[in-house]
């Protein structure tokens, strides 16, 4: 973490959710559908077809993604709610049973039993700071840090989609000018958007990760181009096996 001595830090908690579903609808649209891409250019070599793929791929992982994680969030918040229902049930019905866990968690936290009693003493009155103190010490929750579904889901999708067009661009400029920009330039154009992406992405989210900036970037670049080396490397083994004349 880069930090002058004596600056005030900034705490970036509040946006971890929105900033983690930002890197995986990035990093899912260049590397999932890149890799694709990059199948499909090293399997059959037409700008248009691999363009077709590229197209169906971002539609179909748009889809697919945005509304996981519209799902996997929503179930989260409503298991977290129930857990929130439970915990006041039990400080409006058993309130000397949750005081002596106050008073058992402030003791862990180095005071004495008579210190403990005259916080939770304390606390115990104020119902929604015991919540508060239940939900952080007995359940490990924090409802306040989470993003609405539905607003993580758009963004899911809509970095999905916005990293799936970047390598598929070179490909349509291929397609429409093929006797100016062949097809090996589209391939080696789109791999290095790619990087070029995944390095700056990385490089950004430093701010977030307290990574070293070139760490950063070179964490996302490294892992994308496993996938997008591997993927193109399949695609062209499976034109060994398969060629294209045999496709409908």
């Amino acid at each position: 973490m880069e930090q002058e001595k004596g600056e005030e830090l900034t705490h970036y908690i509040n946006e971890a959710d929105t900033f983690r579903t930002k890197v995986f609808g990035i990093q899912d649209g260049l590397i999932g559908v890149g890799s694709i891409i990059l199948g499909a250019a090293g399997f059959s070599h037409d700008a248009l077809a691999v363009t077709i793929a590229g197209l169906i791929a971002t539609i179909g992982q748009a889809f697919s993604m945005g509304i996981g994680e519209y799902i996997s969030t929503r179930v989260r918040m409503q298991v977290i709610e129930n857990e929130i229902r439970k915990e006041k049930y039990q400080i409006e019905n058993f309130p000397e049973k949750e005081k002596e866990e106050l008073i058992n968690f402030y003791v862990k936290k180095g005071f004495n039993r008579d210190e403990a009693e005259k916080i939770a003493e304390f606390l115990i009155k104020k119902e929604n700071v015991v919540l508060e103190e239940m939900l952080m010490h007995e359940l490990k929750v924090f409802p306040e840090e989470f993003e609405k579904p539905i607003k993580l889901g758009f963004i899911m999708a809509l970095y999905l989609i916005i990293g799936g067009i970047i390598p598929m661009v070179p490909f349509i400029i291929s397609y429409n000018f093929p006797k100016i920009f062949y097809f090996n330039y589209a391939v080696i154009t789109a791999v290095m958007l790619v990087i070029l992406t995944l390095g700056i992405f990385g490089y950004l989210g430093t701010k977030y990760t307290g990574l070293p900036k070139y760490r950063g970037a070179l964490e996302q670049i490294g892992t994308g181009m496993i996938a997008l080396i591997g993927s193109y490397i399949a695609g062209i083994i499976l034109a060994h096996f398969i060629p294209t004349t045999f496709l409908p």
